[in-house]
């Protein structure tokens, strides 16, 4: 079979998940604080609650999770809890600056290289999201 024979395995990155320790809060806080979008009610899967939200502009979904379990999406990285989520930004600076009068629990802006900065941002559940600005945007 040659190259151009074959079919894509996968055509984008689908969702993602983040968990939530209360959905309703975890929902208002994301569309007040972050903007995001509800795009249908709650509801209930084989397992818990979930609510789907994006980004006002993109096509990045975002499922949380409802979860009684004591847990996060981050991981270590070399002993340091790390995120798995980043939202891009167009104005990082604006954005940090927002989001920091609106309440919301933000790190300071660092330099990823030299041609990225991006800041941490905190969620109700003690998730962490990466607001990014790159070159590769």
């Amino acid at each position: 079979m040659s190259a151009t024979d074959k079919k894509s395995l996968f055509s984008r990155v689908g969702y993602l998940y983040i968990p939530a320790n209360n959905i309703d809060e975890s929902i208002e806080w994301y569309q007040s604080k972050l903007g995001l979008t509800l795009k249908m009610p709650k509801f209930q899967d084989d397992i818990g609650n979930v609510a789907v939200l994006s980004p006002p502009e993109g096509d990045v979904v975002i499922l949380l999770a409802e979860t009684k379990d004591d847990t996060t999406a981050n991981f270590l990285r070399n002993g340091l809890p790390f995120q798995t989520v980043t939202l891009n930004c167009p104005d990082l600076k604006y954005t940090h600056e927002k989001l920091k009068d609106s309440g919301v629990e933000v790190s300071e802006i660092r330099n990823r290289g030299e041609n990225a900065k991006y800041f941490l941002i905190t969620d109700p559940s003690g998730n962490l999201i990466e607001a990014a600005w790159s070159i590769w945007d």
